[in-house]
């Protein structure tokens, strides 16, 4: 559950305002993939899933690849040998992805470097001092 808006709530977004269209999947599978339009795809507006203006322009950037040119949101499901099977599969998938996408990324807390990384710092440091100085050229004895 995402804070604000239940994973129910865009369940039944995607169920009532999803297109669902059926086509027959590729690949191996027998005299079945041939016969039947088993492949289920499903696309719902993104106006209509019920999150803020500013999680629906998440929505867009997070998943831009999913987005349709008339702003749908859509996912595919063939795995199953049946409809029903599928479309509940791709149902659950731009569920999970819508979730996924409008989720917050944690806030970063700045912490300061560790005892250990300021001393290898410093060591380094220093070696690249020694290293250079070793390069310079030193007057003679004259």
């Amino acid at each position: 559950m995402t804070r604000g808006v239940p994973e129910a709530r865009i369940r039944d977004a995607v169920e009532r305002h999803g297109r669902v269209t059926f086509s027959r999947a590729g690949g191996p599978g027998g005299q079945n993939v041939n016969a039947v339009s088993t492949q289920v795809e499903v696309r719902v507006p993104i106006s209509r899933i019920p999150v803020s203006v500013r999680r629906r322009d998440l929505i867009r950037e997070r998943l831009a690849t999913r987005v349709t040119a008339n702003d749908d949101l859509r996912a595919t499901a063939r795995r199953e040998r049946h409809q029903a099977r599928n479309r509940a599969l791709a149902v659950d998938r731009l569920v999970e992805l819508i979730v996924a996408a409008i989720a917050e990324d944690p806030r970063r807390v700045p912490t300061r470097p560790g005892a250990a990384v300021e001393r290898r710092r410093r060591e380094e440091r220093e070696r690249r001092q020694h290293r250079k100085a070793a390069r310079r050229e030193r007057p003679g004895p004259d």
